[in-house]
């Protein structure tokens, strides 16, 4: 069973079904079929906030990701039976997938969503090395 919690700013427009499907479809082709994920889509000031507090980076980003543990020990942590293992937490950035969207030519949703893949894909333990 694959968790979703997805939490966005009340003033932006996001196709939630979209961001679910995008995270099971990820998760599937890596193996993953027990898993919870938090995205939250927030502003500029909140991503700023959170990439200069907890990364120690300057400035806005586009997408956060904060894994809760390494992929390989999500079966090592002791959970309640069902409970699916918190994989971590991805944050992306509306505005910048608004303005890459219109840079590339594409629907926010799907940039919003190209984000959302890209930090899965750290959650997962892969890295821009």
């Amino acid at each position: 069973m694959i968790v979703t919690n997805v939490s966005v700013g009340s003033r932006f427009s996001v196709n939630r079904r979209k961001l679910r499907s995008t995270v099971e479809r990820v998760l599937a082709e890596h193996g993953v079929t027990h898993a919870q994920v938090d995205v939250s889509v927030v502003g500029a000031r909140k991503i700023k906030e959170l990439n200069e507090s907890q990364l120690k980076h300057e400035g806005e980003t586009d997408v956060l990701s904060f894994p809760q543990h390494e992929r390989h020990q999500l079966d090592d942590f002791p959970l309640p039976s069902g409970v699916p293992p918190h994989l971590g937490d991805i944050v992306i950035s509306f505005p910048e997938a608004v303005r890459s969207a219109k840079r590339f030519g594409k629907l926010v949703d799907d940039q919003i969503c190209f984000y959302l893949e890209h930090g899965l894909m750290h959650l997962l333990g892969y890295h821009h090395e």
